[in-house]
């Protein structure tokens, strides 16, 4: 693939996980779990990782929370802090596990997406010095597994159809 068409792609995937995180962020899930997500703008995530590299995973996982808070007006609340830290976190255990040929991309998305609940959970509890908050750790994590397959179900799908 030519450089311009990778340029073009990669700016693709920014512009469309800033709207995945956008309007998932307007959508509630009616479950007794604060702050639940399917964490949509994540199968753009998992396309960088494995079409580009992990450099491309980070720099989408930023510009996706930097752009998404500034649209929402939540750059630097509580919400812009939470969703940075799992991104952080996320990305560097899809990275490690990703460089791990023991995981298929459904395990390096579960792994994934239970890492961002867990940085999710420390940040939460450290700002507002409100320790219950890790009683939700478990259910979250336990919430994490399906939707980190379906995510990496998406993905995959897409990768596939990729040139």
């Amino acid at each position: 693939m030519k450089r311009v068409q990778k340029l073009t792609l990669f700016a693709m995937l920014c512009a469309l996980a800033i709207v995945f995180h956008y309007v998932e962020s307007m959508v509630v899930i009616p479950l007794p779990v604060p702050g639940f997500r399917l964490g949509l703008a994540n199968i753009l995530s998992l396309i960088a990782l494995y079409y580009f590299d992990a450099r491309a995973l980070f720099t989408i996982g930023i510009v996706r929370v930097l752009f998404a808070s500034l649209l929402s007006g939540m750059l630097f609340a509580t919400s812009f802090w939470l969703s940075l830290a799992g991104m952080l976190l996320s990305a560097l255990t899809m990275t490690i596990a990703r460089r791990c040929s023991c995981f298929s991309i459904y395990g390096v998305s579960v792994l994934g997406s239970a890492a961002h609940c867990v940085a999710q959970v420390m940040v939460v509890t450290w700002i507002y010095q409100q320790f219950f908050m890790q009683a939700l750790l478990p259910i979250l994590v336990a919430l994490s597994i399906p939707t980190g397959l379906l995510i990496a179900m998406l993905a995959d799908q897409v990768l596939k159809r990729l040139p």
